[in-house]
C-alpha cells in the first residue's frame, strides 16, 4: 500500500498535463458530458411538456400563446406539439444514454464501430439543426446549444480516435463481424445459462 502511494506520488510530479487537456483526457470525458447534456436538455423538454408551457421562440413563432392556440381546433394543435415535445425529450435522453454508455465502454475498449456511429450520429444530429434554417425557426436557444456543443463533440472524437484498434477505417463497418456460409442449414445452439426443461 505504501508502494502504491508512493508510486502515485512519482506519477503526480511528473504529470506535465495542462489544465485544459487533463479533464479532456483521452476525449471520452467530453463525449459523455454531451450525453449528460442531451440528458438534462432531454428532461427539460419533458418538464416543459408537462408544464404545458411554450418557449418564449414558440409564441414569438407562433404570434399566439398555447391559451390562445388552444381556441382553435378544440387544443388538437397544441396537444400534438406537447406530444411531439414529448417524443423529442425522450429521443434526446436516450441519445444521450446511448453516447454515454459507447464512451464509457466500447470506445474504451478501443471498438471503432462505436467510434464511427459517434461520427454519424453527430453528423446527422448536427446536421439536423441546419433544417431551423430552412423553415425560419432559428432560435437562440437551440443556436447556443448546438454552438457550445459542436466544438466539444469533434474535439472529443479527434481525442478519441487514437483509442482505436485496428481495423479502423468505415469500410470496417461494412464487413460482417462472422463468416455465414450460406450453403449449410444454420445451427444455434442453446447456450449452456439457458434453464434445462
Amino acid at each position: 500500500m505504501v508502494q502504491n502511494r508512493q508510486e502515485a506520488t512519482d506519477q503526480s510530479r511528473h504529470d506535465d498535463k495542462s489544465l485544459i487537456v487533463a479533464p479532456v483526457g483521452d476525449g471520452r470525458p467530453l463525449l459523455i458530458f454531451i450525453g449528460l447534456s442531451l440528458i438534462l436538455s432531454g428532461a427539460f423538454a419533458l418538464f416543459l411538456s408537462i408544464n404545458q408551457q411554450f418557449l418564449p421562440h414558440d409564441v414569438q413563432f407562433l404570434g399566439m400563446t398555447a391559451e390562445q392556440l388552444c381556441g382553435i381546433n378544440n387544443c388538437r394543435v397544441v396537444h400534438f406539439m406537447f406530444h411531439d415535445r414529448v417524443a423529442f425529450g425522450g429521443a434526446l435522453i436516450s441519445i444521450g444514454a446511448l453516447y454515454m454508455w459507447l464512451a464509457e465502454f466500447p470506445l474504451r475498449l478501443g471498438q471503432a464501430w462505436a467510434w464511427w456511429l459517434f461520427v454519424l450520429s453527430g453528423v446527422s444530429g448536427f446536421g439536423s439543426f441546419l433544417a431551423y434554417l430552412g423553415y425560419g425557426y432559428l432560435d437562440t436557444w437551440h443556436g447556443v446549444g448546438t454552438l457550445l456543443l459542436l466544438p466539444l463533440f469533434i474535439f472529443g472524437l479527434a481525442r478519441s480516435r487514437s483509442l482505436l484498434l485496428p481495423p479502423t477505417g468505415l469500410r470496417f463497418l461494412v464487413r460482417p463481424g462472422i463468416n455465414v456460409s450460406w450453403d449449410q442449414p444454420m445451427e444455434l445452439d442453446e447456450p449452456s445459462c439457458w434453464p434445462r426443461p
